[in-house]
C-alpha cells in the first residue's frame, strides 16, 4: 500500500550538511545526527526485505505511514494489516550490548571502552504509537481490529539483556529472521477474521489517504539562518558535490572534477525548495545562484518553464516536484 522511500527528515539533513558553511559550528552535530538517521533508515531497509516476503495477499504493508490525532503527528516504520489484526513494527539498528532499564524506562548501551549511552525504551515507543493509532480508529469509526507491536533489531550480533533481577518480557523483540516467528506467533494469538476483506482494503485506503507527514524546518531545528548556508550551483557528480558550479554559455562547469551539466540547476533548485520555500523570484534565484546578471537569471527561468504568478519584479516561481528532482540517496 506503501513503499519504502528515504525519509523526509534524512533528505533535509543531508542536503543541510552538504549546503552548510565550511567549518560551521553545527558541523559534528548535524553530521552525528544524519549518522543516527542513515543507521535508522538501514534498520527499516532490513525489515522491508523481511516484510517482503510475507503472503501478499494477507496482508496490507505500509512503510513509514504518518498520521495526526488531534494536531499529535506519529510515525510508524512498518504497519501490517490484515483481517485479524493491526500489527505495529519498529525497526532499530543499534549495535553493542543493549540493557533493557526497566526501572527508568531506558535501553542503554555498554560501548567496548566502558562508557554507556542511553535512548528511549522501544517499548514505550511501542506503546504511545498502539495508544495513538487506536485513537485514531475510534476518531474514524474504525476501531474493529485488535493494535499489537513488534520491535525488530536488525543485528543478529546485537547482545540484548536486562538488570539484574528485572524480569523483561522479549516475547514482542525479535533479531533478524526471528521475525518470521514472532509473525507466526501473532497469527496463532489472532487466529479468526474480524472484519471482511472489502472492510480491510477500506480502512487500509483510508490509512493511505489520511497519511500526513509533518512539516519540518530543519533551518529552525538547528537554530539556522541562510546566512549559515552557502549558496551556489551544486555539481551534480554525486562523489564531488562542489559548491559552486561556474555559468558560461549556457552549461554549468564544476571547477573540482570538471563535470559540465545545463540541468545541474534542477539539484540545486530542490536544494532551495526544501531548506527554504516552493516559490522563488528572479532575485531569490540570481543571489542563489550566485549569477551577475537579471537576464540570464530569467533566461534560466523561461527554460524551466515554472507556474508563475503576479507580473514583472513581483512574479513568483513555483517550484513544483515535476520540475524539482530530490536528491539521489543511493
Amino acid at each position: 500500500m506503501k513503499g519504502l522511500t528515504p525519509p523526509q527528515r534524512l533528505l533535509l539533513t543531508e542536503i543541510l550538511k552538504l549546503r552548510l558553511i565550511i567549518g560551521h559550528r553545527k558541523y559534528p552535530e548535524i553530521e552525528k545526527e544524519l549518522a543516527k538517521r542513515w543507521a535508522g533508515y538501514w534498520g527499516e531497509i532490513a525489515l522491508a526485505n523481511y516484510v517482503k516476503e510475507l503472503p501478499q495477499d494477507k496482508y496490507l504493508i505500509f512503510h513509514d505511514l504518518q498520521l495526526q490525532y488531534n494536531s499529535i503527528h506519529f510515525q510508524i516504520d512498518t504497519l501490517l494489516f490484515s483481517q485479524k489484526c493491526i500489527l505495529i513494527i519498529e525497526a532499530k539498528n543499534i549495535l553493542g550490548k543493549l540493557t533493557f532499564d526497566n526501572t527508568f524506562k531506558q535501553l542503554i548501551r555498554t560501548n567496548e571502552d566502558g562508557t554507556e549511552e542511553s535512548f528511549e525504551d522501544p517499548r514505550v515507543q511501542c506503546q504511545r504509537l498502539q495508544s495513538l493509532l487506536r485513537n485514531w480508529l475510534i476518531k474514524n469509526h474504525c476501531n474493529l481490529l485488535p493494535v499489537d507491536n513488534l520491535i525488530f533489531f536488525k543485528s543478529t550480533s546485537t547482545i540484548l539483556k536486562t538488570n539484574s533481577g528485572d524480569k523483561t518480557d522479549f516475547s514482542k523483540i525479535c533479531k533478524g529472521r526471528d521475525f518470521f516467528n514472532k509473525i507466526d506467533s501473532m497469527e496463532q494469538r489472532y487466529n479468526h477474521e474480524r472484519i471482511d476483506h472489502e472492510s480491510m482494503i477500506k480502512i487500509g485506503n483510508l490509512l493511505l489517504n489520511q497519511t500526513s507527514p509533518k512539516p519540518i524546518n530543519i533551518l529552525k531545528e538547528y537554530n539556522l539562518t541562510e546566512k549559515d548556508i552557502r549558496s551556489g550551483v551544486c555539481c551534480p557528480n554525486e562523489q564531488c558535490n562542489y559548491i559552486p558550479m561556474n555559468y558560461k554559455r549556457g552549461k554549468w562547469s564544476c571547477p573540482a572534477c570538471q563535470t559540465s551539466s545545463k540541468d545541474a540547476i534542477l539539484k540545486t533548485l530542490s536544494h532551495y525548495y526544501y531548506l527554504y520555500k516552493p516559490t522563488i523570484t528572479n532575485l531569490e534565484l540570481r543571489n542563489f545562484l550566485l549569477l551577475s546578471s537579471p537576464d540570464t537569471t530569467q533566461k534560466l527561468l523561461h527554460r524551466l518553464n515554472l507556474p508563475t504568478t503576479g507580473k514583472t519584479k513581483d512574479r513568483l516561481y513555483y517550484l513544483n516536484p515535476e520540475k524539482v528532482t530530490q536528491c539521489d540517496l543511493s
